[in-house]
């Protein structure tokens, strides 16, 4: 957090029940009526998705117990894919399965309180065309083979039937392997397939489980000249590409049930990056999901989500790539990326990665675990994203935008962040209370 930031906390918290959200018209999409939000009874759920780095058994004990010390500060969806990301092949071989490093995972979501989540995701190899026995890491992102559809959803439902714990099962991930060069788009058809094989054989074993799709990134273009496949969802963010929407419209219209939808985007376009300022550009989160329940009536989940920090044109950048000030600018972009997906009515989100990491330029909970060091820190959103999770989670949050600000509203405190990188002004009469540039205030 900034210097001197408790004085401006304490005052921000003084006048924080004074300033209201500025009115006008909108120009997002319509909100549709209010749909029952899984898994939450009230509202957006926060959470984490673990990757290949998370709190393993070779970290030292110092490490593992900061770590899960983060990890376990409020309960967080927690969710682990079986396959890759962290953990091996759970059946190299037919009918032989390995769940020895799922289970570890497994165990470490139920040591630090999470609510466990699963990703139905990656295929063996011998359900792609590999060999029996072996596994090519090369190929972790090819989906299975269409004669070995079946195959992979008996899998599914063995992980569903050997931990009982989990309730919510996301199918697969972003599509992979189901792009179709022939036809330049997504191969819903054959997607929605596997989803609904992958449905029927889950439900079968656990009829108590919450299951989703169709986990598509909704690529974005800085304009619709920019793309072949201009949709009518875009805004100050670019314009959504028509493909990754049709995917969402024909798995909803072909699938044996759903519930929930899954969905994964960046606030970077494809062609230009980044094309506004973060925070106009984190309005595809809040204009993604009213358009998703709008198709769907299902609660939204973000699978992913990854708001690009990076300045706008004249800004000035951070200092480093990995120093404290794009620290603090990703965890800005990220907690102003929640609350766009909270205005728009969102049920989940989750984190990708808690881990901080060189080659991963996003926000995280926690400090990369590097040799010589026995403490995993905590990172500039650790804080924020901690004492918001329980408080999103049962409704209580308030999400307003006075001035150039966001402020996380509760009766008992409120986090108000500045996703500006200049000092902003909240005005209540005449009194003005000064923001610095990318601060997060936090309650006392």
């Amino acid at each position: 957090m900034l210097a001197g930031m408790g004085i401006f906390a304490m005052v921000a918290l003084l006048v924080a029940g004074l300033v209201s959200a500025p009115t006008g018209k909108s120009d997002v999409p319509p909100e549709p009526p209010a749909v029952t939000l899984q898994p939450g009874a009230g509202g957006l759920v926060l959470g984490v998705t673990h990757a290949q780095y998370s709190l393993d058994s070779w970290l030292t004990p110092g490490q593992r117990e900061s770590g899960e010390q983060i990890l376990g500060a409020t309960p967080l969806l927690q969710n682990q894919h079986i396959m890759g990301f962290g953990v091996g092949n759970p059946e190299p071989l037919p009918g032989g399965y390995d769940w020895t490093r799922l289970d570890e995972r497994m165990d470490l979501i139920e040591r630090t309180g999470g609510t466990p989540v699963i990703t139905l995701c990656c295929a063996p190899d011998w359900m792609k065309g590999g060999a029996a026995g072996s596994t090519d890491w090369d190929d972790l992102d090819v989906a299975p083979q269409a004669a070995h559809f079946d195959d992979f959803a008996r899998l599914s439902a063995e992980v569903a039937r050997r931990y009982p714990q989990v309730r919510y099962f996301q199918v697969w991930n972003e599509l992979k392997g189901f792009w179709s060069d022939a036809t330049g788009t997504w191969d819903a058809k054959a997607y929605t397939d596997l989803y609904n094989r992958v449905y029927d054989a889950v439900k079968q074993v656990r009829p108590d489980a919450l299951i989703g799709g169709p986990y598509v990134v909704l690529d974005s273009w800085s304009s619709p000249e920019a793309t072949d496949h201009p949709s009518a969802l875009r805004g100050p963010y670019g314009v959504v590409d028509q493909r990754s929407l049709d995917v969402v419209e024909y798995w909803n219209q072909h699938k044996h049930g759903a519930d929930f939808v899954a969905l994964d985007a960046s606030t970077s376009t494809r062609d230009k990056g980044l094309i506004t300022t973060p925070d106009r550009a984190s309005r595809i989160y809040a204009d993604a999901t009213r358009w998703a329940r709008g198709v769907t009536g299902l609660p939204v989940w973000w699978s992913e989500f990854y708001p690009d920090a990076a300045p706008a044109a004249g800004e000035a950048a951070p200092a480093s790539d990995d120093g404290p000030p794009a620290d603090q600018a990703r965890a800005v972009a990220t907690l102003d990326a929640v609350a766009r997906a909270a205005e728009g009515g969102a049920a989940a989100m989750l984190l990708w990665q808690p881990e901080a990491s060189d080659d991963l330029p996003y926000a995280a909970l926690w400090s990369q675990a590097r040799p010589g060091t026995d403490v995993l820190g905590p990172t500039s959103l650790t804080a924020a994203w901690t004492w918001l999770a329980p408080r999103l989670r049962e409704g209580l949050v308030d999400v307003q935008r006075p001035a150039n600000v966001v402020q996380f509203s509760t009766a008992g405190g409120d986090v108000t962040v500045n996703p500006q990188r200049t000092t902003q002004l909240l005005r209540v009469g005449r009194l003005s209370v000064p923001v610095p540039p990318l601060a997060i205030l936090l309650p006392r």
